[in-house]
């Protein structure tokens, strides 16, 4: 992401764009073609602005601004009309929203935290296939 394209979003959503927010995307800190860029922050101006266009009503908030989300039930967000950094997420299916992380950097660190559990994960299974003994084909 680049500066005009966190123009076009301030232009799209009507006010400006938290410092901490555009500084992370600016220098996006996770592989491009990764879980947290796909999901948790994505870092496509296209994306953003579809999941903006609408991004609802949410009592306590004033303007709620997707940030990204699960990939199932949950999306993220943070109030734009406020100075805090909390994340927030609102879940779907119930229609609630609680906190998600207390800080952005906290929701960073959340995010770091859940590439190393995937790449662990992925370490691990290609590691048991390649242990598996000749008569496990089916595993």
């Amino acid at each position: 992401m680049n500066a005009q394209d966190i123009k076009t979003i301030e232009a799209k959503v009507g006010m400006a764009l938290p410092e901490f927010y555009c500084a992370t995307m600016l220098n996006y800190p996770f592989p491009v073609d990764s879980f947290a860029a796909e999901f948790l922050l994505p870092n496509d101006l296209a994306r953003l602005l579809s999941d903006n266009e609408d991004p609802g009503n949410y009592p306590g908030i004033d303007k709620a601004f997707m940030i990204g989300g699960d990939g199932g039930e949950e999306r993220y967000f943070i109030d734009l009309a406020s100075t805090s950094s909390q994340v927030f997420a609102f879940d779907l299916e119930t229609g609630i929203h609680t906190a998600k992380a207390t800080d952005w950097q906290q929701y960073l660190d959340q995010i770091a935290a859940s590439l190393r559990e995937i790449e662990e994960d992925e370490r691990l299974r290609a590691e048991r296939k390649a242990n598996k003994k000749w008569w496990e084909f089916w595993k």
